[in-house]
Order: structure tokens, then C-alpha cells, then sequence
């Protein structure tokens, strides 16, 4: 097994991993697809003058020259509502009108006075507005197009869509927009000594803590899965599983298990069967060495990551997750710089994933302890990745931090 660097890894998958085809989709159903283009708006927002609270429509120059001895009082001459307004309800000039949060003010109107700070004056026959100062122009009214205008252009591309943009999106009237959806994975787990979660175990066995925890991933990613299944250590079996996964539409392979060069290990004989090429196995990363990645003979990547939970963890988040992104030609993922609460040292010569938590009295990551390959305990403590080069780390050192 000759082991390539991380970098180089990455930079293999994301020559192999080759953007895949656009579909135009309604914006509504655009949750968790990239964008591939810009999408132009209806819209402007706000699509009109309206008002930024209960209160009185007025035009400000009407109060010009109030004071405690000479008030201005305009006649309240009518009211706005929400929704579209007659012709009839625009006002002349020198008069107010009551108005809701949210109704079109239109011109001359051009400020609103809060309903708590107005002083309204009944008498017989009429009700005004008492001013004993000039008002400032502009206050409490949205003006149209203060956000964007209409026309405008909303430049998303390789961004991952979330409910904000959604709803940036339908307020501009966007109704369509071309993007990229996650390509469906296929997972395949193996072991002849690996049970389904909740079985009884005898002496040697283990649970199936991978499987449930790839479903899982993928769930929190709104990656979807076309094939999930569990293979006896024989290469034809795993061929077979990668055989079904992708007839059941998964453009992605991932196996956990039996990547290593052990006597049981069977991974590179069932690629062999299937006639794949393998363009890497080994990678100098802890935890994940054995790592290795094929393209069958229609270009689909196969992923194939060691069998302990922590290894499996690091080699979705750190290898086929970049994967996923390439296909999806997002734009590169960048970490953020925190600083460690405390020192480590780490084998040099490899690129380390650590799982670490916030300590939010430092403000510093502390590394879960214990984090051992073979245990899963240390993904439920952990609220990020760590990625560092190997070498001594003081404490107060930055790490690249991505979330889980």
C-alpha cells in the first residue's frame, strides 16, 4: 500500500469527480441543490413604498414651521390598508392618513408617524393630527427597491441553498433556477462479524454502528440514498452489493470495511471482478490510511474507507464529501481558524482529523478524549473536525475547524 498525501488525494478526487448535469427546478423545491447559475428577479423589494408600522401616512413639508406655540394639525382624511389600494384613498396634500404596517404609501406620502407618538385630536365634524415640531422626512417608510431593485441578479453559484435563500428567492419572484442535487450514494457495509444494530451479540460479533451512522450523515446532508446493505467478507458478494447499488441509481459507491491488505480484506478483489480501475489506495491520513478510491468502467467513484467507526467518519467527512462537492461544483470549502486549548503532538508525515468540542469559557477547542478508531463514543461528544499537520501543536495554536 503506498500512501499518497491528503492534498493529493483531494486533488485527484476533484479531477475524477467531474461536475454533474444541471436540471432547472422550481425554487421551492431547491432545498440543499447548488445553484449553477445566476437567477435574475421579478421584483423589487420592497416592490413598493409602504409602511414600516401602525401609525399616520403624512408628507413631512406639511409640518414644516411647527412649534409649541404655533402646532400644525392636519385633517385625517382616510386610511391605507394592506393590499392593493383604491385611487380614490390617495390623499392631496396637507392631510394625514392612518395607515398598517406593511400598506402601500404612495407619493406625496414620503413618512410615517407611529401610532404611540401621534396626538390625535377629535373635534365635531373632524379628527387631526396635532404636530408641535417639523418631522423628518422619510421616517418609518420602506422605500421601493431599497433592497434590490427589480431585474436584479442573484448569484448563488456553488452555494448550498438553505431555507434563507429560498425565501430571498420567492420574495423576487424567482419561480425557476438551474442547479445541481446531491448525486444518490450507494453504502455497502462488510463483515462476517457485524450484526444489525439491536441484535444479540455472541463473543467476537459487533454491532453495525457504521451503517446507522452513514444513513444517518447523509440524512443531516440532504444526500440522498439509493442503496443501503450489508455484505459477507467475499468479494463476489461485495461485487454484487456494488453491482445492485448501482442499478438502484446511486452515482457514488461507498464500502466501509475490508479496505485494508489483511488476508479477509476483500475490497480490491471485488473491484477487480467488476473490472474498476483503482487510482489510489492509501492515504496519509490519521485516522483513514487505508482509504482507497476506483472508477468503475462508466466513471463511477467508488470509495472504499476503513472499517472502524472513527476511520468511516473521517473518510466520508474528509474524502467523500469532497467528492460530493466536486460533483456538485460547489465552491471550495474553507475552515475556520480556532485556537486549541491545548497542546498535542502528532505523527509527522500525515494529515490529522481530530474530533474536538468548543469550550466556551476559553473560547478555545479541546479534543474529545478518548477518540480511538474502533469507538464511536467520541462523534457523539464532538461539536467539530480538526484538521492538523503532523508535528508538535502548543496550546493557543490555530487548527482548521469544519463542521461535522
Amino acid at each position: 500500500m503506498k500512501l499518497i498525501p491528503y492534498r493529493e488525494a483531494c486533488a485527484t478526487l476533484a479531477a475524477a469527480c467531474t461536475p454533474g448535469p444541471e436540471e432547472s427546478v422550481p425554487a421551492r423545491r431547491a432545498l440543499g441543490a447548488v445553484a449553477s447559475r445566476p437567477a435574475i428577479g421579478a421584483f423589487a423589494s420592497p416592490a413598493f413604498n409602504n409602511a414600516a408600522m401602525d401609525g399616520f401616512a403624512i408628507c413631512a413639508a406639511d409640518t414644516a414651521g411647527a412649534a409649541e406655540g404655533s402646532p400644525v394639525e392636519l385633517p385625517i382624511a382616510g386610511e391605507l390598508k394592506v393590499g392593493a389600494y383604491a385611487e380614490a384613498a390617495m390623499p392631496g396634500s396637507a392631510c394625514a392618513l392612518r395607515v398598517a404596517t406593511g400598506a402601500l404609501t404612495p407619493p406625496p406620502l414620503d413618512t410615517v408617524v407611529p401610532l404611540e407618538q401621534a396626538a390625535v385630536i377629535k373635534r365635531p365634524g373632524a379628527t387631526v393630527l396635532r404636530f408641535l415640531k417639523p418631522v423628518e422626512e422619510g421616517r418609518n417608510l420602506r422605500m421601493e427597491g431599497e433592497e434590490y431593485s427589480a431585474g436584479a441578479a442573484f448569484d448563488f453559484t456553488g452555494e448550498r441553498l438553505h431555507a434563507g435563500h429560498i425565501a430571498l428567492l420567492s420574495a423576487a419572484g424567482i419561480d425557476e433556477l438551474y442547479l445541481r442535487r446531491p448525486p444518490p450514494l450507494g453504502l455497502l457495509t462488510t463483515g462476517d462479524e457485524v450484526r444489525p444494530p439491536g441484535a444479540a451479540l455472541a463473543p467476537g460479533e459487533i454491532a453495525n454502528v457504521n451503517a446507522a451512522w452513514m444513513a444517518a450523515w447523509c440524512a443531516e446532508r440532504r444526500v440522498p440514498v439509493a442503496h443501503a446493505q450489508h455484505v459477507r467478507d467475499d468479494p463476489g458478494d461485495l461485487a454484487r452489493g456494488f453491482q445492485d447499488a448501482r442499478e438502484s441509481g446511486a452515482r457514488i459507491l461507498v464500502s466501509s470495511g475490508s479496505a485494508s491488505a489483511g488476508r479477509h480484506d476483500v475490497l480490491r478483489q471485488a473491484l477487480k471482478e467488476l473490472g474498476a480501475r483503482i487510482v489510489f489506495h492509501g492515504v496519509a491520513m490519521r485516522p483513514g490510511k487505508p482509504a482507497l478510491f476506483a472508477l468503475l468502467h462508466d466513471g463511477t467513484p467508488v470509495f472504499g474507507l476503513p472499517g472502524n467507526p472513527l476511520a468511516t467518519a473521517a473518510g466520508m467527512r474528509f474524502l467523500v464529501w469532497p467528492g460530493i462537492r466536486a460533483i456538485l461544483a460547489m465552491k471550495p470549502e474553507k475552515p475556520q481558524r480556532k485556537p486549541l486549548a491545548h497542546s498535542c503532538d502528532l505523527r509527522e508525515g500525515h494529515t490529522h482529523f481530530l474530533l474536538a468540542h468548543h469550550d466556551n469559557e476559553i473560547g478555545a477547542l479541546k479534543l474529545v478524549r478518548p477518540q480511538r478508531p474502533g469507538q464511536a463514543g467520541a462523534l457523539a461528544a464532538a461539536h467539530c473536525w480538526l484538521r492538523l499537520d503532523g508535528g508538535r501543536h502548543g496550546a493557543g495554536a490555530l487548527a482548521g475547524s469544519y463542521p461535522l
